[in-house]
């Protein structure tokens, strides 16, 4: 099971008012260890934020998402005398054959209509000929009676548990573009395709980040290995910005996730 550890807790950065109340929660949750308490689903911005509140207290967290390559995760704070190996996550994945064409915005819609928050979702996988959606664990009877339909077709769903539940890699384009410098603003046109003044709108309005911080300054700095997120658009990384053109602009080789 691959899980990423966190030790060490305490401290709260705040933004808004959801992310002060969550993170409040899980502040408040690292002194009351006596069992395994089981958090809702985050993604790498929240999961980084969550990272950066629990500090200074060594109180072991960790974050899993029910299969190795799993982006969105679930947190569990629990005491020191309990290993990882004995935790018992509460996670689930319903599956259904992929017979129409939809994709993850469709099923994602299709759970949001039944009334489920994004926070008990973790990854929705669309392959070629299946779908599969991770979900918290008291979810499970809801989901199995409710969810038989997506964009209006009928849908037979499977319930899979544990080792059942199947990882999905993340599909990717490599791309090699030429810039002229390592600075955001002319990178992430050249990868998403748009103008240069866009990348000034995106990184101005808060939809541009960096290894999951977001960055406000255009003249930002990139390196080979950063990730790079745009909201509304997706998720790159840079593989390499080692080689020069004969005019020494920069040849970047990025994948974009598709």
């Amino acid at each position: 099971m691959n899980l990423i550890k966190h030790i060490n807790v305490k401290g709260c950065l705040m933004t808004d008012k959801k992310d002060y109340f969550l993170l409040s929660r899980i502040a408040d949750a690292c002194n009351k260890t006596f069992e395994p308490q089981f958090f809702d689903f985050y993604d790498e911005v929240f999961q980084k934020k969550i990272a950066d509140t629990i500090r200074n207290n060594g109180v072991p967290y960790l974050f899993f998402g029910g299969h190795p390559d799993a982006e969105r995760k679930m947190l569990c704070i629990y005491p020191d005398y309990i290993s990882e190996e004995e935790l018992q996550w509460p996670i689930f994945a319903i599956e259904f054959d992929k017979t129409i064409p939809i994709d993850h915005r469709n099923v994602l819609g299709e759970l949001m209509h039944l009334g489920i928050t994004r926070e008990s979702i973790g990854d929705i996988d669309v392959a070629d000929d299946k779908v599969q959606i991770i979900a918290h664990k008291r979810l499970q009877d809801f989901l199995w009676i409710n969810l038989n339909q997506i964009k209006g077709r009928e849908i037979k769903t499977r319930i899979k548990e544990g080792s059942e539940i199947s990882s999905f890699e993340k599909n990717f384009k490599r791309l090699s573009v030429v810039v002229a410098s390592n600075r955001l603003d002319g990178i992430i046109n050249k990868i998403w395709g748009f103008s240069r003044q866009n990348s000034l709108v995106f990184i101005k309005q808060g939809k541009v980040r960096v290894n999951y911080t977001e960055i406000s300054k255009n003249d930002f700095r990139l390196q080979a290995g950063d990730i790079i997120s745009l909201r509304g658009k997706g998720k790159a990384k840079i593989i390499s910005m080692d080689e020069r053109t004969k005019k020494g602009n920069i040849r970047l080789e990025v994948d974009r996730y598709i």
